[in-house]
């Protein structure tokens, strides 16, 4: 049975009602549990905190990361910082031993015994350490200074067993990659405020995020995740504990300083949450969250992806059948609504491209990220 032009003209029109309706509806959701405020107990009581720094080959970005450290405003005395080193070949040992020197810093390089790659080392390291909250922070992401004092206030709750910060991207604002990641930012965070009031994120942001340190002894990252961030977020739901965004707790992000590098940033991330979550799949159906987020998650992350492909493909020939569907381009030259769709429409294709290209281990959008804030030039 062949597929008339009036059939493929329905089904296109309907995978556009599918998107309006899931991203809308989960917006709407998000939004209206984001308004709640969650009260935490009040604990005056600061606990003892381990940040531990995972380092590869990070000699240009390791010193500024350091004295961002010594910055944070928690005292000291309760603080133990530890670039886990990764089997780096450049300096990064020398230039972060002489920073810390020049700090009050109670920290050490550590070199990784646990077996090449972060999830390894990770799996390792958890194992030493005994403060009661471990931190884990990405080497060219910088800490504002009442980051670390805001996240681990949300402790104070017994069953709230890990915490994620917002990220801030940080880069020339002309620039094409940061415009679309903003835009895309300011619904992440509706998102993850809402999940958090619902039960937990369903997504973890690895330049800051927080844990029990007695669920991490738990616990086995995947070292073939290639998304040890949101591995261990969903290790610590299974444990029966919430994972939360809080929005104060501020950490900020290099983007890329190119298209492609941030391209092949998005692949590897969208490549690592998609395994995940299909790794994860018993949670449906299981409380609030297997419930509502979940479900959400992977329609967003699986099947949203493939009908904006859909429709991103057959829209010439949509154009020829109903000409009047050209005047939904005007919509991508309206301020910010314009910038949303093609960062939503960019991001979805990029999702298609990563099912097939293989991105773990390129090492390119990590090294387009290094550079100094300070020396940047607009393009």
């Amino acid at each position: 049975m062949s597929l008339t032009m009036a059939d493929l003209l329905f089904i296109w029109q309907l995978f556009i009602l599918f998107e309006v309706v899931l991203f809308a509806s989960y917006t709407f959701i998000m939004y209206i549990y984001s308004r709640k405020e969650e009260e935490f107990p009040i604990n005056n009581n600061l606990p003892n905190v381990t940040l531990i720094i995972p380092m590869y080959n990070e000699e240009k970005v390791i010193r500024e990361k350091i004295e961002n450290t010594a910055l944070l405003d928690y005292p000291k005395d309760k603080l133990e910082v530890i670039l886990l080193d990764d089997y780096s070949k450049d300096s990064s040992e020398k230039v972060s031993k002489d920073a810390i020197s020049k700090t009050s810093l109670k920290a050490k390089v550590v070199k990784n015994e646990g077996g090449k790659g972060k999830a390894r080392g990770l799996n390792w390291i958890f194992s030493q350490i005994s403060s009661e909250i471990t931190v884990i922070t990405d080497a060219d992401a910088l800490l504002k200074e009442d980051s670390l004092s805001l996240i681990v206030k949300n402790f104070a709750t017994p069953k709230i067993g890990g915490a994620t910060g917002k990220i801030v991207i940080v880069s020339d604002r002309t620039r094409l990659s940061k415009s679309h990641e903003d835009s895309y930012r300011s619904y992440f965070d509706v998102w993850r405020q809402g999940e958090s009031r619902i039960s937990s994120v369903s997504v973890c942001n690895g330049p800051l995020m927080s844990f029990r340190t007695e669920l991490l002894h738990k616990i086995k990252i995947d070292p073939n995740a290639y998304a040890d961030d949101s591995d261990m977020l969903y290790k610590i739901i299974r444990l029966g504990y919430r994972v939360v965004y809080d929005k104060n707790a501020l950490v900020y992000e290099r983007v890329p300083l190119t298209m492609k590098g941030r391209t092949i940033q998005k692949m590897k991330r969208i490549n690592g949450l998609r395994k995940v979550y299909i790794n994860n799949l018993g949670l449906l159906g299981k409380g609030s969250f297997g419930k509502i987020i979940y479900p959400y998650a992977l329609l967003t992350h699986i099947i949203s992806p493939l009908v904006v492909l859909f429709l991103v493909f057959f829209y010439p020939l949509i154009v020829l059948k109903e000409p009047l569907y050209l005047g939904s381009l005007i919509l991508l030259i309206i301020p910010k609504i314009g910038e949303l769709m093609i960062s939503f429409v960019t991001t979805q294709l990029i999702m298609n491209f990563s099912f097939v290209i293989p991105t773990s281990g390129s090492w390119k959008a990590v090294e387009d990220a290094r550079y100094d804030l300070n020396l940047e030039k607009p393009e």
